[in-house]
């Protein structure tokens, strides 16, 4: 084994004369740049990702409040069929007096859940929207980054070389 040391002293001291080197440097510089490309580009994908994902929680959110609004009809519903089954059942007119106040309350109530409801289920939707925005914007200007770095190695690696 002793005699592969000066064969690795020798490699060593080439593989240092090549980096050195003009070849060397625009070799290592390209590796540099297409590295700094390729991170750009992950980022970019991963900022998709995040913005595909906040969109997809917005809907979902936005399914939610749409199922609040329904449950929201149904309790009213049953609430109405009540107030008037027990007006007709204590002998009660529906339509006038106590059970239609009752009933008028009821409508509105039930109204203003079912507006809230809405109103949640667009913010959600305006929300996530924004959201996937913002990341989509971040991914965009990473991969700039990237190429800016990228070509600001290759430029600063021409001025070394033309130093040399």
């Amino acid at each position: 084994m002793a005699f592969l040391a000066p064969l690795a002293t020798t490699a060593a001291a080439s593989a240092g004369t090549f980096l050195a080197s003009g070849a060397g440097m625009a070799l290592t510089t390209g590796i540099s740049a297409v590295g700094t490309l390729a991170a750009g580009a992950a980022q970019k994908r991963q900022y998709g990702l995040q913005a595909e994902q906040a969109d997809l929680r917005g809907r979902s959110e936005a399914i939610a409040y749409k199922q609040q609004g329904a449950n929201a009809l149904r309790n009213l519903n049953e609430t109405l069929a009540a107030i008037i089954s027990r007006a007709g059942a204590g002998g009660v007119d529906p339509g006038s007096g106590s059970a239609l106040t009752l009933q008028r309350f009821a409508l509105a109530e039930g109204a203003r859940e079912k507006s809230i409801a809405q109103d949640n289920e667009a913010l959600a939707l305006g929300q996530a929207s924004m959201q996937a925005g913002i990341y989509r914007s971040a991914g965009r200007t990473a991969q700039l980054n990237s190429f800016v770095s990228a070509a600001g190695n290759i430029g600063t690696s021409a001025y070394q070389y033309g130093q040399l």
